[in-house]
């Protein structure tokens, strides 16, 4: 069985990558720079040696609606996941080989973000016959073929521009097990609206 996660953000708050550090540490937004604004450019690609120091991470608040959402142990964001340390700790040795961690801290410490690198079509596992998108290229249907996926627990899409994250049972139990808390999990696979709450189904 394969799923699409999601951000609980009925009770969570997203992550955000700070512009201000990012600035410092790879220059203000341009042409030259664009490359390694992680925060606009999430397609799979390796970061290594681009930052000199953890990534700020931070979780605001926009609306005093708002105020009551938590920080959460694991949340997926724009087709990476942010770990804190125990999500870390927990899920570490199982997808360390379909991505890189990049180091972070946030106001409650150290953390990770996780950028999956595994593509689908690169292994001729996306379903080319039941991915579809409609007439205003809006994804309709995002399949893939199992069998194909080997021993990869996370992975992406470059069907979909590569925005959501798709995982297996073994990762949604790994989460549950080790009750992370911060995500949906959705069978409708490449959805990116958590809102439709008929269609997920809440991980601890």
């Amino acid at each position: 069985m394969l799923y699409t996660v999601l951000l609980d953000n009925k009770n969570y708050r997203d992550p955000m990558f700070n512009s201000e550090q990012l600035d410092r540490l790879v220059g203000t937004l341009n042409g030259d720079t664009l490359n390694n604004r992680i925060e606009l450019n999430n397609t799979p690609r390796s970061f290594a040696g681009v930052f000199s120091e953890p990534l700020r991470i931070d979780f605001p608040l926009f609306k005093k609606a708002q105020a009551k959402l938590q920080i959460p142990d694991i949340a997926a964001s724009e087709g990476r996941l942010f770990l804190n340390k125990k999500a870390y700790n927990a899920l570490h040795d199982l997808i360390k080989n379909d991505g890189e961690f990049i180091p972070a801290l946030y106001e409650g410490g150290e953390a990770f973000i996780f950028t999956p690198l595994n593509v689908a079509e690169s292994i001729d596992a996306l379903d080319t016959n039941l991915t579809k998108k409609n007439e205003w290229g809006d994804l309709e249907n995002l399949s893939f073929h199992e069998e194909k996926l080997g021993d990869w627990m996370v992975f992406r899409a470059e069907f979909n521009a590569f925005h959501t994250l798709q995982v297996t049972q073994a990762f949604v139990d790994a989460v549950k097990q080790n009750e992370l808390k911060g995500l949906y999990i959705t069978t409708n696979l490449g959805s990116v609206f958590s809102v439709e709450r008929g269609a997920v189904s809440k991980l601890n």
